[in-house]
């Protein structure tokens, strides 16, 4: 565990905040939205400074009038660790149970349809007059 929090104490985070206090959100190709978001849990983090860096390049070169945005680094400082072994064999249950029923039904379904395929062939047997 010690080992665990020493890594963890040395991972470090980034975002980018413009001089309004608004911080920076990705959009995408194509994206939608506002790019620059009031709260901090709708933001871009970035794990390496370089890209949050490219992005502040971006916008101090292509709108030179509202300043050079803000690096804000994060560090981590605690660790929770969560066992999500009850969730994982709750869901596989569900899962295995989903897949019981609709083998049943798939196999309803085949009983239904080999009767309808008989009532068909006496009928046709009948016609035939056999």
């Amino acid at each position: 565990m010690d080992n665990l929090q020493e890594q963890v104490k040395s991972l470090k985070f980034y975002a980018v905040r413009n001089k309004e206090g608004k911080w920076f959100r990705a959009k995408g190709y194509g994206g939608y939205g506002e790019t620059w978001v009031e709260e901090l849990n709708r933001a871009r983090i970035y794990n390496k400074p370089r890209a949050a860096r490219s992005q502040i390049s971006y916008f101090a070169n292509n709108y030179t009038g509202y300043g050079v945005p803000d690096l804000v680094e994060f560090s981590v400082g605690e660790i929770k660790i969560i066992d999500e072994t009850q969730r994982v064999a709750d869901v596989k249950k569900k899962k295995e149970i989903a897949a019981e029923k609709a083998k049943f039904w798939q196999h309803q379904w085949e009983v239904d349809e080999a009767k309808r395929n008989l009532a068909e062939a006496q009928k046709k047997l009948k016609e035939l007059g056999a």
